[in-house]
């Protein structure tokens, strides 16, 4: 039922009260006629009742008239039919695969290389308006932190909420990034065209390289070849410091036991070949990151174009016009036997 919504039921309510009160309004009459009738057996021979079968056969046309009329109003649909939906399928579908592991809090991208990411997204959304963001958060292991959404509000908020604590899993396995970001293009999530925007450092993912996915890639690394230190601080105890090859906290970065994080440029730039995707350093060249929205733009001349829909066919005309056919029958045939009887 297409029309199975609240202005539709209120429709069908009166529908049904004002049948409910004309059948009433006659029965009543009716049984008022003929208890008189009862009472004054002399008025009968005065009086040209209507035939009981007619009468009947008229109420039961109006029955059926109203359950049709019923049913047209819920509009059911018996069969599809292809179409475009051009209203829903408008702008491109972007996931964000962010590195969250504890190598992007290193500080050569002041404040961090996480960091340097949100201020580099945040900046963009006005320009990404209109498309639907969503965010797989990785590191060990990946899992989908924001869900696809056209509300630039909410997505903002998730973007400022991204930080290394996010997965205690440690390493950064991008294969099963990669892995996750196919699972959400094949589902019913992702329906347009899609851009995957790959944002890390390429540290520790040597050996996990991901097989071609299906969509266009844009690669943002953050970082540098020249490296820093891991600052990080426990929320909880609220010991902060720099990271060191034993996993303590210290604030000398001059100690020789800091751990220091490199952006591997080199596999990025291997996989951005395997991938054919677009490359470039968001800390080196900040507006660089401004080839996400080129690649959109390009991407937005054929997106009207791409999905085709099954849309249910209307099937209301299937019961509206017996209901209009059964009304002009009374209207025509019956009134007139009614007349006629009427005389006699």
């Amino acid at each position: 039922m297409k029309n199975l919504d609240i202005s539709h039921l209120l429709l069908l309510g009166f529908l049904y009260v004002g049948v409910g009160i004309y059948f009433f309004i006659k029965i009543k009459q009716r049984l008022e006629v003929e208890t008189f009738i009862k009472v004054y057996p002399g008025v009968k021979a005065k009086i040209n009742l209507p035939p009981k079968l007619i009468l009947g056969l008229r109420y039961i046309l109006y029955f059926v008239t109203t359950i049709l009329l019923s049913i047209a109003i819920l509009n059911p649909s018996f069969s599809e039919e292809a179409g475009v939906d051009e209203k829903s399928i408008a702008g491109v579908d972007v996931v964000f695969l962010v590195d969250v592991s504890l190598s992007m809090n290193a500080t050569d991208s002041p404040p961090n290389r996480l960091a340097r990411f949100k201020e580099t997204v945040l900046r963009l959304l006005p320009a990404l308006s209109g498309n639907r963001l969503g965010i797989i958060a990785f590191a060990g292991v990946p899992f989908l932190y924001c869900p696809m959404t056209t509300d630039i509000a909410a997505f903002s908020d998730y973007v400022r909420g991204l930080d290394v604590d996010m997965i205690p899993n440690t390493g950064t396995n991008l294969k099963r990034a990669f892995s996750k970001a196919e699972e959400i293009f094949k589902s019913g999530r992702v329906f347009r065209n899609k851009v995957l925007v790959l944002v890390t450092d390429g540290e520790d993912i040597k050996g996990s390289t991901p097989s071609k996915l299906d969509a266009d890639i844009v690669i943002w690394g953050v970082g540098t070849e020249r490296g820093g230190n891991i600052y990080y601080k426990n929320e909880q105890s609220g010991v902060a410091g720099f990271v060191t090859k034993s996993g303590n906290l210290i604030n000398n970065q001059n100690d020789p036991e800091l751990v220091r994080t490199k952006l591997d440029e080199e596999f990025l730039l291997d996989l951005t070949s395997i991938q054919r995707a677009d490359y470039t350093n968001i800390s080196a060249n900040p507006t660089g990151a401004d080839n996400l929205l080129t690649k959109i733009q390009s991407m937005n001349k054929n997106t009207s174009s791409k999905l085709s829909n099954l849309f249910k066919k209307d099937g209301y005309q299937y019961f509206l016009y017996p209901a209009v056919i059964l009304l002009l029958l009374d209207l025509s045939i019956l009134e007139y036997f009614l007349q006629r009887s009427m005389k006699h």
